[in-house]
C-alpha cells in the first residue's frame, strides 16, 4: 500500500482488508513516503505480523512509491492498493479461483466516487472475462483499485514507468495485457475514490495528454495492418474524455482544445456504445494475426519498452 499523508482513509482501507470473507496467507505492507508519526500509529493498531509499516528512505513520488510495493512485496500475486481505496468484503472470495491458467493479472469492477457506496454481494459466481490487450484504445480493464498482478512478471517488465505520470498504471497494464492473460471477474469488489484534492484532479490536463499518446502507441502496435482504423478510433475515445473533463472543469488549457478539436473527425457523433462494440469486433478480426512475441522482441533488457513516452503532441 503507498501511503503518503491519508492516515484516517488509510485507516479504513485496512479495515476493508481484515474484513475479508476468504482467509488467505497475505501481507500488508504500508510504504509511507512521507514517513508520517499517524501512519505508523495506523499500522500500529493491526497486532499481526502480516500488517508491516515500512516508511521509505527517501521521497519517492507517487510512482516511484507504487515500484516500492512491488519491490518489498514477497507474494507470488502482489495488488497496490492505494491509501484512500478500500476492497468490498467477497473481494478474495471472488478473485481466488482464477488465479491459474496463465493469467498474468485478475482484477473486479469497482465502484467509484467520494465515499464507498453500498455493494450487493454475488449471490452467484461472477462471470469472468478476457480483457485483450486490443481493448486497451479504450481504456484500461479498471481503475487501480483491486487489480492483482503476478509480481514475477510485473518486475520482468520494469514495473510502473515514471515517465508517463499520471496514468503509469494504465500503460503498466496495458504491458502486462500485451504478455499474458487478464481476466476481469464481472462484480463489483473494490472501491476507488474520487475526490476534490487528488493528484490527479491537479494534473488531468496532462492525462489527458499522455492518455491520447498511449492510445496512438496502442493503435500502432495492435492495429498494423489497419493503422487508420486504429489512429480513428484512439482519436475517436479521447474525443469522448475530453469532453468529459470539459464537463468537469472550467479551465481550458491547450491540450483540451486540441482534444476537443478531434470532434471534426469523421462519425465523431456515433454513440460510444458501438464503436466500443466495433473496436471489440474488430479486435476478433485481427487476432489471427497477431503474434504475442511481436511485443516481446520490442522490449530492450529491462523489460520496460523502447518507445514509451517519445511523442509529444497531439497527432
Amino acid at each position: 500500500m503507498p501511503a503518503y499523508n491519508r492516515p484516517a482513509m488509510l485507516a479504513e482501507t485496512l479495515a476493508s482488508i481484515a474484513t475479508q470473507t476468504a482467509r488467505v496467507p497475505l501481507e500488508v505492507i504500508v510504504c509511507d513516503d512521507l514517513r508520517m508519526v499517524e501512519t505508523c500509529a495506523v499500522v500500529g493498531r493491526y497486532a499481526s505480523e502480516s500488517f508491516v509499516y515500512s516508511p521509505n528512505p527517501a521521497t519517492l513520488g507517487a510512482v516511484g512509491n507504487w515500484n516500492q510495493c512491488l519491490n518489498m512485496a514477497k507474494g507470488k500475486w502482489v495488488m497496490v492498493l492505494h491509501e484512500d481505496d478500500t476492497l468490498y468484503p467477497w473481494y478474495f472470495e471472488s478473485v481466488l479461483p482464477h488465479l491459474r491458467n496463465g493469467a498474468v493479472a485478475v482484477c473486479t469492477m469497482t465502484s467509484r466516487g467520494p465515499v464507498a457506496p453500498e455493494a450487493q454481494r454475488p449471490q452467484v459466481p461472477p462471470s469472468v472475462v478476457a480483457f485483450p490487450s486490443r481493448h486497451f484504445l479504450k481504456s484500461s480493464m479498471t481503475p487501480f483499485p483491486g487489480v492483482l498482478v503476478r509480481r514475477d512478471v510485473a518486475l520482468r517488465l520494469g514495473g510502473f514507468d515514471e515517465r508517463w505520470g499520471p496514468i503509469a498504471d494504465y500503460e503498466f497494464w496495458y504491458r502486462l495485457g500485451c504478455v499474458g492473460k487478464i481476466k476481469q471477474v464481472r462484480t463489483v469488489g473494490a472501491f476507488y475514490r474520487v475526490a476534490p484534492g487528488q493528484w490527479t484532479e491537479q494534473v488531468w490536463d496532462d492525462m489527458l495528454r499522455l492518455t491520447h499518446l498511449l492510445r496512438l502507441r496502442i493503435a500502432s502496435e495492435q492495429f498494423p495492418l489497419y493503422p487508420r482504423a486504429g489512429r480513428w478510433l484512439a482519436r475517436f475515445f479521447t474525443y469522448r474524455n475530453a469532453r468529459c473533463y470539459a464537463e468537469r472543469f472550467r479551465e481550458r488549457p491547450e491540450v483540451l482544445r486540441r482534444c476537443l478539436a478531434l470532434g471534426r473527425i469523421p462519425f465523431a457523433g456515433l454513440p460510444s456504445g458501438w464503436v466500443w462494440h466495433a473496436l471489440r469486433v474488430a479486435s476478433r478480426l485481427v487476432q489471427q494475426h497477431s503474434r504475442p512475441e511481436q511485443f516481446a522482441a520490442r522490449l530492450d533488457g529491462s523489460g520496460k519498452h523502447l518507445s514509451s513516452a517519445t511523442y509529444v503532441t497531439i497527432a
